[in-house]
C-alpha cells in the first residue's frame, strides 16, 4: 500500500512539474511575441529619410497549385500561357524557383514575411475544424471515409481560441506592412488564408484595401451563375466540402471586410479588381499582392475555354487546362494595363505559384517531377517563377541557381528604398543583383523545409528528404537526377549524415519556437510502388 501511495504521490509531482513546465513555456512565448511585436511597432513607427527617385510599383502575381510544366515558358506542350511567358521573355525565368512549403497557407507566409515560416511556427496547413473530444476523434478516424487522407494515429484537441488564432503573428512583419512605412498604397486582391482573427485579416496587416475571400478556397462561380460554366466535381471529401461550403463561411467573397455578392468568375473578378485599382493608383507607388486562386479545387472553367481543348479527351484534365487558360488571359489582361498606363519601368512585377501541382487531382501535369503538392519532393515545393522590371532588370534571362520565394521579399524592400529591419533574421535575398550578373554567387548555397515528421533540405546540388516519424531517408543528386529516381543514401552515407546535420543544426539555430497548432491529417503517396505519408 506505502508503494502504491508513494508511486501515485511521485506520479502527482511529476504532473505538477509538466504542468509547471508547460505554463512556464506558454509565458515565455507570450513574453517573446510580446517584444517582437514592440520591436515591429517601433521599426515602423521610426522616421525614415526622404526616398530621391520614383519607387516602383510592386505586383505579385500569385497563382495557386500551378506547376512549373503547366506554363509553356518551361519547354511544355500540352498547354500554352503565352502572357504568363511574356513576363519572364520580358524579364527573367527562374530555372529553379522554390516556395518554402508544399501547401498554401504555410507557403504563403513565407513569401509574405520574408522569413521561414517555421521561424514563428507555422508549421502546418491551417485548418477550419479540429475534433472537440474522443467521439468526433474516432469518427473521423475510423467512421468517416476520407480516402487516401488519413486522421494522425494522435488525438489533438486545441481549444476553439486557439483554432481561431491560427495564422501568421503580429509580432510578424508583412510586406504590406513595410511598405506602408514607405508610404505605398496597399492592396490584397484574392485569397488571403493567412488568419481570420482581428488581429491577421488583411486590415490590420498593413492593406489598404481588400477583395476577395480569406479561406483555403471558394466557388469560382456561385451556383445561380453556373450557365456558360463547365464544372467538374472530384468525389474526395475535402472536394466534397468545398462544392458544399460554396461561398459560405471563409469561402465568402468579400470586399473591405464587408460580405458582398459576386456574379463574375472569380478569375476574372480578381483581374477587373487588380486593372480598377491600378487605374486609381497609377500616379503614386503602390503594392498589390494579386493571389488567384487558379488552378485550385474545385474545379470550375469558363466554357470559352473549355473550347480551346477539344483535343483534350479527359474531362478533368480539360476542365483544368481552361482554368490555367482563363488564368493567363487575365494576367495578360493585368499586364497590358500596366503599359498602357505608361508605369511599365515604374512597376516590378513577380510571378509565381504558392507550392507545386496537385497531383492528386490526377490533372495536373508535374513533368519530371516527383510527386506533388503535399510532398517535399520536387514536385511539391518547385513552382513557376518569373520576375520582370523593365529598364532595370535584363529580359529574356534564364536563371539557373535556386531562388526561394522568400528573395521576394528582401527584393521589393530594397526596390522602395527600404532596409529589412536589423532585429529579426531574414531568409531572402535581394534577387535584383544576382539576375544581373553583378553577383554571380548562388543566392542561396542551402534550403530548408520541415512540416512536423518531414525534414528536407538542399544542399548546393544534393537534396535530403526523410520522415523522422516514419523512419524513411533518401538522398538525390538534383543536378544529374531532378526526379528523384536514384537514392544515394547507401552509397554516400557521409553526406546523408552531413545534410541530416545541418538540418538539425538548422533547426536548433533558426527555428525559435514550436509549432503554433497540431497538424490533424496525413495524406498517403504511394510513388513508385512505395507508400510515403505526408502532413496535409
Amino acid at each position: 500500500m506505502t508503494h502504491r501511495y508513494l508511486r501515485a504521490f511521485a506520479l502527482l509531482c511529476l504532473a505538477l512539474v509538466l504542468v509547471s513546465c508547460s505554463i512556464t513555456r506558454i509565458k515565455w512565448r507570450v513574453k517573446w511575441n510580446k517584444a517582437m511585436e514592440d520591436r515591429k511597432e517601433a521599426f515602423l513607427q521610426a522616421p525614415i529619410a526622404a526616398t530621391k527617385a520614383r519607387q516602383p510599383n510592386i505586383i505579385i502575381l500569385l497563382a495557386d497549385d500551378l506547376g512549373p510544366y503547366e506554363v509553356s515558358a518551361y519547354g511544355v506542350e500540352h498547354i500554352s500561357t503565352p502572357h504568363i511567358d511574356q513576363i519572364g521573355q520580358e524579364g527573367v525565368v527562374f530555372e529553379e524557383g522554390y516556395a518554402t512549403a508544399p501547401t498554401c497557407a504555410p507557403a504563403r507566409a513565407g513569401l509574405m514575411t520574408g522569413r521561414v515560416q517555421n521561424r514563428y511556427g507555422f508549421e502546418t496547413q491551417v485548418m477550419e475544424f479540429y475534433p472537440t473530444n474522443y467521439v468526433e476523434y474516432i469518427s473521423g478516424r475510423w467512421l468517416v471515409d476520407t480516402g487516401e487522407f488519413k486522421v494522425k494515429a494522435k488525438p489533438s484537441f486545441p481549444a476553439a481560441w486557439q483554432v481561431h488564432k491560427q495564422g501568421v503573428p503580429p509580432s510578424e512583419m508583412m510586406l504590406s506592412e513595410i511598405l506602408k512605412k514607405y508610404d505605398y498604397d496597399t492592396a490584397l486582391i484574392g485569397k488571403w488564408h493567412l488568419g481570420v482573427h482581428r488581429d491577421q485579416v488583411p486590415f490590420a496587416r498593413g492593406f489598404d484595401y481588400q477583395y476577395g475571400f480569406y479561406g483555403a478556397s471558394s466557388l469560382y462561380t456561385p451556383k445561380k451563375n453556373w450557365s456558360g460554366i463547365i464544372n467538374h466535381e472530384h468525389t474526395s471529401f475535402s472536394a466534397q466540402h468545398q462544392w458544399k461550403t460554396g461561398r459560405g463561411d471563409q469561402a465568402a467573397i468579400l470586399r473591405n471586410q464587408k460580405v458582398i455578392t459576386e456574379d463574375r468568375y472569380l478569375t476574372y473578378a480578381f483581374r477587373d479588381e487588380i486593372i480598377d485599382y491600378m487605374e486609381a493608383h497609377k500616379d503614386e507607388p503602390f503594392f498589390i499582392y494579386a493571389a488567384f486562386n487558379a488552378p485550385h479545387v474545385p474545379f470550375q472553367a469558363p466554357v470559352e475555354h473549355y473550347c480551346k481543348y477539344p483535343h483534350v479527351e479527359d474531362e478533368n484534365k480539360r476542365v483544368y487546362y481552361a482554368m490555367i487558360s482563363a488564368l493567363d488571359d487575365s494576367i495578360g489582361a493585368i499586364h497590358q494595363k500596366i503599359k498602357d498606363l505608361g508605369i511599365e519601368e515604374d512597376t516590378l512585377i513577380f510571378f509565381l505559384s504558392d507550392n507545386g501541382g496537385a497531383s492528386y487531382t490526377h490533372a495536373t501535369d508535374n513533368g519530371p517531377l516527383k510527386a506533388g503538392k503535399l510532398t517535399q519532393f520536387e514536385g511539391g515545393i518547385r513552382v513557376p517563377f518569373m520576375m520582370k522590371w523593365k529598364g532595370t532588370v535584363p529580359a529574356g534571362v534564364r536563371y539557373e541557381y535556386p531562388v526561394s520565394a522568400t528573395d521576394i521579399y528582401a527584393t521589393s524592400v530594397e526596390a522602395a528604398g527600404g532596409a529589412l529591419p536589423d532585429d529579426r533574421e531574414y531568409d531572402g535575398v535581394n534577387l535584383v543583383p544576382y539576375v544581373t550578373g553583378e553577383n554571380e554567387e548562388r543566392p542561396h548555397q542551402a534550403l530548408f523545409w520541415r512540416a512536423d515528421h518531414i525534414w528536407a533540405i538542399r544542399d548546393g546540388d544534393y537534396k535530403l528528404i526523410l520522415s523522422t516519424r516514419d523512419g524513411w531517408a533518401e538522398l538525390y543528386n538534383l543536378a544529374t537526377d531532378q526526379s528523384e529516381e536514384i537514392d544515394l543514401r547507401e552509397q554516400m552515407p557521409e553526406l546523408y549524415e552531413k545534410l541530416r546535420q545541418e538540418h538539425e543544426q538548422w533547426q536548433k539555430e533558426k527555428i525559435k519556437t514550436k509549432p503554433m497548432w497540431p497538424r490533424i491529417m496525413d495524406k498517403k503517396f504511394v510513388i513508385d510502388g512505395k507508400e510515403y505519408y505526408f502532413p496535409a
